[in-house]
């Protein structure tokens, strides 16, 4: 196995706050925001069991409390499980979660079989858990009620790729091989790791492609209801201070992404994949 849960552990440790910051930080993190929120408004009726997994600092777990969720939140990190505590508390919210717990998505045996009728697990948990994403899934499936529904968000092959471009990536591009597994890139592959040594990537990942995305979720038989993509049309690498500059252009750009993220032919483009999952 080359998952290593405690590198994860660490580096959400220490990056703090900055997982809050990044939905806010600039358009690009704006528009990504609105694209999660979009399914959470469309897929968690209110007042339902609701498990955050991957919850980080509680950005979306504010949403569903706003929604009157009843929430358990989990997290690898007990520092940004910590912050979503202070996050809901100073919303007036707190009282809407029954528990949380710190645990590894790979394992969460203290979580009782088919208990939520909504999992969310977005913010690219699965890609995180690197060679043991099937396990991840498997557990994803196995505390989800039957007729419940998994929102989940991955990291993109494709719109990691795209990133070169932007941000003018001539060593990646130099010795590829060394960043990621390059042979699969090119062979089409739906799954494809990062190599565990790249410097190009803060922690090893896996990233998926639509298929293998949808690949991974039909294995546990998960009946996949939608595939859309974060931000398809402008990556979060790209230069844009006059559209940011202008709050026309903005709300127009933010109108077109959210409309558009579910188009079959930009899906792969974002830099995340977003899914929507049922189980039978």
């Amino acid at each position: 196995m080359r998952y290593d849960p405690l590198g994860v552990r660490t580096f959400f440790d220490n990056y703090g706050t900055r997982e809050w910051e990044r939905l806010e930080r600039t358009l690009q993190g704006r528009i990504k925001y609105a694209i999660h929120r979009r399914f959470l408004d469309e897929y968690v009726p209110r007042g339902v069991r609701v498990l955050d997994v991957g919850c980080g600092p509680g950005r979306f777990a504010v949403d569903l409390a706003l929604r009157d969720a009843c929430l358990t939140l989990a997290d690898i990190s007990q520092t940004q499980l910590d912050m979503a505590r202070v996050q809901l508390e100073t919303a007036g919210l707190l009282e809407r979660v029954q528990a949380f717990h710190c645990l590894d998505v790979v394992d969460m045996h203290e979580l009782s079989d088919e208990s939520f009728d909504v999992v969310v697990c977005y913010g690219a948990v699965l890609s995180y858990t690197y060679d043991r994403y099937e396990t991840a899934i498997k557990e994803l499936e196995r505390v989800l009620c039957p007729g419940g529904t998994l929102l989940i968000s991955v990291d993109s092959l494709f719109g990691t790729l795209r990133l070169i471009g932007p941000l003018d990536g001539h060593t990646f591009l130099e010795q590829p091989d060394t960043h990621v597994g390059w042979k699969a890139v090119l062979s089409g592959a739906g799954v494809v790791y990062t190599r565990l040594s790249s410097p190009e990537f803060h922690q090893p990942l896996a990233l998926f492609t639509s298929h293998g995305l949808r690949q991974a979720l039909e294995q546990v038989k998960l009946q996949v209801i939608e595939i859309a993509a974060a931000n398809p049309m402008v990556s979060e690498g790209a230069q844009i201070p006059r559209i940011t500059a202008s709050a026309q252009a903005t709300a127009a750009l933010t109108a077109l992404e959210v409309a558009l993220c579910n188009w079959p032919g930009l899906v792969d483009t974002g830099e995340h994949l977003l899914a929507v999952a049922r189980k039978p």
